[in-house]
């Protein structure tokens, strides 16, 4: 893998996150039913505003990436932003406690309280795999930084060569000397 193809992959994950926490939020947000303005709910509904925070940061981390020395400097603050939406998502979402706590609120709320918590749910088991997807390509893009950084420090390049770029002119992935050697 390049990191080119690792960017292009972790891209590719968190817009898919994007997309599957944007339903959670209008679920959340807008598909309430009416009278759910509990104290359980409201808590929910700004926990997943956390989430869909975290996740736009991460995606704006990354749109601000041109070349390798950019993907240097900005990947700690998108993977810090795709931890902090893991964390928020499994300590705050998806934990034994919140569930219960919005089962138990959409017991007290009657048939469109439930319908509305089973919603909830599913949108969030749709945001499961997109998430892990992100956090395994965020390590990935680490892992290709880690071994070009090790290639430049055994054999570093001539001081006067330019960095490699990620994309060629066409948007198209490089395929330059970055390659793992196997």
């Amino acid at each position: 893998m390049t990191i080119a193809h690792a960017l292009h992959d972790l891209r590719a994950s968190t817009s898919r996150l994007s997309e599957a926490v944007t339903e959670l939020v209008m679920i959340a947000h807008e598909d309430r039913p009416s009278g759910s303005e509990t104290a359980a709910v409201d808590d929910f509904a700004e926990r997943v505003s956390e989430l869909q925070s975290s996740v736009v940061t991460a995606n704006q981390e990354l749109a601000q990436i041109e070349g390798p020395v950019r993907l240097a400097d900005r990947m700690a603050l998108v993977d810090g932003a795709i931890a902090t939406a893991a964390l928020l998502y499994w300590r705050d979402l998806r934990s034994y406690d919140a569930t219960t706590a919005m089962r138990q609120a959409a017991r007290r709320g009657g048939q469109d309280w439930r319908s509305w918590q089973v919603s909830i749910e599913q949108s969030q088991q749709r945001c499961e795999q997109p998430l892990l997807d992100a956090t395994t390509g965020a390590r990935a893009v680490w892992v290709e930084l880690a071994e070009l950084v090790s290639l430049w420090l055994s054999h570093p390049p001539p001081l006067s060569t330019t960095l490699p770029s990620l994309t060629t002119d066409a948007g198209v992935p490089a395929a330059e000397n970055t390659r793992r050697s196997t």
